[in-house]
């Protein structure tokens, strides 16, 4: 008798326990495609040398200051191909306030640099040419009607060489990344 009152106790306790609702734990944010995330960031080359960040000390101290541009985090939605790809691939899976230094090489970066990739450019069909200055961006159209951005390497008396590589084209890049937020 007594075991049976023993199995119907457990029985009983048994139900009540599997009636209630579980408490889920919250699950850890990460990064994913959709999310809205938001980070702080310092780019730099190889040798240490910083030339993109957005927090404004840094970017004073490494004599790269813009005082056009407003030095905060970075807010994008994940996954829309807004960075180059080994930046991409480095947010992936990061949690909220995690830090990371990555190292991407060039073809994940800005990509690998094409020798002899210049165009000689007349002058004076460039609009505003006489503002311009080495590194300048020059949006070309080629024959197909589509829009390159080239950047400025030389300015001469009549032509303008342009590169069609991007100035940081071959470059191995180092990003210092802290994860401010996920939604």
């Amino acid at each position: 008798m007594k075991s049976i009152i023993l199995l119907l106790l457990t029985i009983i306790i048994l139900l009540l326990v599997s009636a209630c609702k579980t408490i889920e734990e919250p699950k850890e944010k990460v990064v994913e495609f959709g999310k809205t995330i938001t980070f702080d960031y310092a780019a730099g080359f190889d040798n240490g040398t910083l030339f993109d960040t957005s927090f404004e000390v840094a970017a004073r101290e490494a004599g790269i200051y813009d005082p056009d541009r407003i030095y905060e985090p970075v807010t994008i939605v994940y996954g829309q191909g807004t960075f180059f790809p080994g930046l991409e691939q480095a947010l992936l899976g990061m949690k909220e306030e995690e830090t990371k230094n990555i190292r991407i090489p060039p073809d994940k970066a800005y990509g690998t640099k094409i020798e002899n990739s210049t165009r000689v450019l007349p002058k004076t069909t460039i609009d505003n040419y006489e503002n311009l200055k080495i590194d300048d961006v020059v949006t070309i159209v080629d024959r197909d009607g589509n829009k390159i951005n080239t950047y400025v390497k030389e300015i001469e008396e009549e032509n303008i060489i342009v590169d069609l590589n991007h100035p940081l084209a071959g470059q191995y890049i180092q990003f210092a990344i802290i994860l401010r937020s996920i939604e």
